[in-house]
């Protein structure tokens, strides 16, 4: 389990999965999340999240897979991966949820500054990748913010509520982090 200012970022627990399915059904999630249909998922998608949880390490690459809570009160509040496909080339694929009433107030921040220290500090990580959703603008923000820079475009990769989308790649380096932290730091406590 690890701590921030504000968060507590700890392993699943099985009675996180109706907090995980109710995270799922949330339009404005699913949207910036999924590439898949855009559907109300049914009790029966808790089996699909479950081995999503169960598979970790040691299935699907997942390297670090921690549940997001308020420090506060305990209250769920989404989850945060990232996946090695190539342990040679040091590189994680990261992916963070949260729920929509989290948004707008520093927590993706505060989770993401604590993950990539860790995944450079700890996982022994050289590079950590992501793809987001042009029309996830927030997100985008986010992660420029807190030092990702775009690598590349997926052109039109992804149909989402009748239009084409891009999908935009974006990574950051361990040099970068490093030379970045301080500032990185001082942002997020202001």
């Amino acid at each position: 389990m690890f701590e921030t200012n504000r968060l507590i970022l700890r392993p699943f627990q099985e009675n996180d999965i109706n907090f995980m399915l109710d995270l799922w059904n949330e339009p404005e999630v699913q949207r910036g999340t999924t590439a898949d249909y855009l559907v109300p998922r049914s009790k029966k998608f808790k089996e699909k999240l479950r081995e999503w949880t169960q598979s970790v390490p040691q299935v699907d690459n997942a390297l670090f897979y921690v549940i997001i809570t308020l420090k506060e009160t305990g209250e769920f509040m989404g989850n945060l991966t990232i996946n090695v496909s190539n342990h040679k080339n040091r590189d994680g694929t990261l992916g963070i949820t949260l729920s929509r009433k989290f948004w707008g107030r520093g927590y993706g921040q505060e989770a993401l500054l604590f993950t990539l220290d860790h995944a450079f500090k700890s996982l022994a990580l050289h590079r950590v990748s992501l793809g987001v959703f042009e029309s996830n603008v927030g997100a985008v923000k986010l992660y420029t913010k807190v030092g990702f820079k775009e690598e590349g475009r997926i052109r039109k990769g992804v149909w989402i509520e009748g239009a084409w989308e891009d999908v935009i790649l974006m990574g950051i380096l361990e040099e970068e982090w490093r030379s970045d932290i301080q500032h990185l730091r001082a942002d997020a406590t202001s």
